[in-house]
């Protein structure tokens, strides 16, 4: 019966996201396939990262509201330790270490970051570790905007895609030839898919180990836990040091998709979405967040589209006005008529932080 019951809740998600995906051929009959590349894109990008906060919230329960410091932690160590121009006069840093070991040591850098925030923090529970993180992820947006002789500052970092685009394979130029879009983030949505198969493949495997049952154990009670001879700490130090691992990835994704890095992308809202995307695919499941990803960019993508039609000429800030309004309409009808999401449970979302 429960297996039924699982087999019914992902043919309902694929069903959704699949009517999503239609919706974005039928309302765009002028280049499709370049709107349906870019909504991808993201949605890869965003749904790898909801992965990551889902492990926080899903397996440990534990409130996580600066998602995006681990994010740029991974995205600016990694380009910072490649080839690169940055700062108002673009400096140019010519000398690097190669795109593979730049990227293991900022996935490494961002999961490090989340042990060093998580040590002093994690005894915390509830609103109050919310607030430790949102006071975390200020601090990281505002040390890199300041440190512009390092980071770049508000000018940002610059001439580093090719990093990463001297491996695009020959085929994705040949795809992009013939639907017409651009190959380079063809090459970013395709590294992020993959990405999200090989984490989900991992996470799966790891969910059925005696670690993983602990760490999903810690979320419901952490005095069994102990009870255990457990060390409820140390399973929440390594929750949150695998998360931000996979947030990190994510962050270095979507700054190649950017093609330039600046600190105003790490910001609250960034964070905001991916909370969204978790609820909307369902809180406690590996899978919940890839299809919530896909739904949510469909329902951002329309809109700007609504955007355009309500201003005309709309400016960004107009634009961010609709999108903000749009999704905490989304997020309110969801806890209303179906707080579980498309996967999820509804047990998923109580939270004991007694």
């Amino acid at each position: 019966m429960i297996k039924d019951r699982i087999s019914l809740r992902f043919i309902f998600a694929l069903l959704v996201t699949g009517f999503s995906i239609y919706l974005v051929f039928l309302l765009n009959t002028d280049g499709a396939p370049r709107i349906l590349l870019n909504l991808l894109t993201f949605a890869g990008i965003y749904g790898l990262s909801a992965i990551g906060l889902n492990i926080h919230f899903g397996w440990t329960g534990l409130l996580n509201f600066g998602h995006a410091s681990f994010m740029g932690i991974g995205a600016y160590v990694t380009l910072l330790l490649m080839p690169h121009a940055a700062g108002r006069e673009g400096v140019i840093t010519t000398t690097g270490l190669p795109f593979a070991a730049a990227l293991i040591l900022g996935i490494i850098a961002a999961a490090l970051f989340g042990l060093l925030l998580g040590l002093p923090a994690i005894r915390l529970r509830g609103d109050y570790l919310a607030i430790v993180t949102i006071a975390a992820a200020e601090i990281f947006r505002l040390l890199v905007r300041d440190l512009e002789s390092i980071t770049g500052g508000v000018y940002g970092i610059i001439n580093y895609t090719e990093n990463f685009q001297q491996y695009r394979p020959s085929f994705i130029d040949d795809i992009s030839d013939n639907f017409g879009f651009s190959p380079a983030q063809a090459w970013v949505c395709l590294a992020a898919w993959v990405s999200i198969l090989l984490t989900v493949l991992f996470l799966k495997r790891l969910s059925k180990s005696p670690w993983g049952r602990a760490l999903r154990a810690v979320r419901e009670d952490e005095d069994a836990v102990r009870a255990m001879g457990k060390n409820a700490v140390w399973l929440k130090l390594q929750s949150f040091m695998l998360g931000a691992g996979i947030a990190g990835l994510s962050g270095v994704l979507l700054a190649f998709n950017y093609g330039s890095l600046e600190s105003t992308v790490f910001v609250p809202l960034l964070t905001f979405y991916v909370w969204a995307i978790m609820i909307l695919g369902g809180v406690g499941t590996i899978t919940g967040p890839i299809f919530g990803s896909i739904i949510f960019w469909v329902i951002i993508s329309e809109t700007d589209r609504l955007a355009y039609i309500l201003f005309e000429n709309a400016n960004g800030q107009q634009l961010a006005g609709v999108r903000f309004l749009l999704v905490g309409v989304l997020i309110m009808f969801l806890m209303i008529f179906r707080p579980s999401g498309l996967l999820g449970k509804k047990e998923e979302l109580l939270l004991d932080v007694k």
